[in-house]
């Protein structure tokens, strides 16, 4: 997440930033199984509907089901998650495919083992009167980043045919003002997120979908240390079975879910808000795959993901998906599933 997205967060919602660990008894939790390694969960944005499945198997006691002492830490600018994670065997991580390839190139020992969502909801808005429906017709427009979305535009102008001074880059704040008050034509955002609120206050808008104009890339990884991978496996295993249950309880109680997390982790956000959030998030998390097997990954779509990366962001990187994408976990838990 962009520094200017994470500081309005925190601003906006400080007294959230408390660690959640999990309860002594749950509601509907059958009886927790002897205790083994406590892991720590750190999101990369507040508690909201794109991180339902966790939050519901936290709530309900899935976790504790499987043996497992959960603590979930939302986002904070002061901390770096990509060095403390690598360093540390009882901590998972969330973050975009290409930031975890920009930290991965730098040295720093981290590994994929599954993602969130099977494609981004990273998206441009504008305002429906605008008339602005697709990339193209950007050409002379003003485009409003604030920090993480320029490394896409290089790929959506190569998709579209154009040259790089066909558009202007605008850096704005993490805020919807620049583009209700006019000051860019376009700004970039989370269909899940900005999309929604936009609509909410009454600002229809367009969008064009960075997913259907080049950009390849997994959104919201779960990543963690080596280390973790090679002593634990059995710990991520039932830590993704417990989720992916969370994620089934949620898909069939959304009305429930979003009420759920207004109520225990965002007062500031609305039930509307977290419903049409999650009714948003779940054709995402298996969009590739159109199975229940949340987390899968796909070879293919990693290999155009480092083959982005190297042509727009780290042209001499010798890196390569085995250097950061570890499928052994998903291996285990689906050998069990199927």
């Amino acid at each position: 997440m962009s520094k200017p997205r994470l500081a309005a967060f925190i601003f906006a919602v400080a007294a959230l930033l408390a660690p959640i660990t999990s309860p002594a008894s749950a509601t509907h939790a059958p009886a927790a199984k002897p205790h083994r390694l406590p892991i720590t969960l750190y999101l990369d944005w507040h508690p909201c509907a794109q991180f339902a499945g966790f939050l519901v198997a936290y709530q309900r006691g899935y976790y504790q089901a499987e043996g497992l002492q959960i603590t979930i830490t939302p986002a904070d600018e002061a901390m770096d998650p990509f060095a403390l994670i690598a360093h540390s065997s009882n901590r998972i991580g969330i973050s975009e495919a290409d930031s975890l390839l920009a930290e991965r190139a730098k040295g720093i020992d981290i590994r994929a083992f599954a993602t969130l969502m099977q494609t981004t909801p990273f998206s441009l808005f504008t305002l429906k009167n605008s008339g602005l429906t697709t990339f193209k017709s950007l050409k002379g427009k003003r485009i409003g980043l604030y920090g993480d979305g320029r490394r896409a535009i290089d790929e959506l102008l190569n998709f579209n045919q154009m040259a790089a001074n066909d558009v202007t880059l605008v850096n704005i704040p993490f805020s919807l003002d620049p583009l209700i008050s006019g000051q860019v034509d376009a700004m970039q955002g989370y269909t899940i997120d900005e999309g929604v609120r936009l609509n909410l206050q009454h600002h229809p808008v367009n969008t064009i979908s960075m997913a259907e104009n080049g950009y390849v890339s997994y959104a919201e990884v779960l990543f963690s240390s080596a280390a973790l991978i090679h002593q634990h496996p059995d710990t991520l295993v039932r830590f993704l079975r417990a989720t992916r249950r969370g994620w089934d309880y949620a898909a069939a109680h959304q009305a429930e879910t979003a009420r759920m997390i207004v109520e225990k982790y965002l007062p500031t956000s609305s039930i509307q808000e977290q419903s049409q959030s999650l009714a948003l998030t779940l054709p995402l998390l298996n969009a590739e795959t159109h199975d229940r097997l949340y987390g899968q990954m796909q070879p293919a779509t990693w290999q155009k993901t480092f083959a982005m990366f190297q042509k727009y962001q780290a042209k001499d990187s010798t890196l390569a998906p085995a250097d950061l994408v570890d499928y052994s976990i998903l291996h285990r838990i689906d050998s069990k599933t199927r």
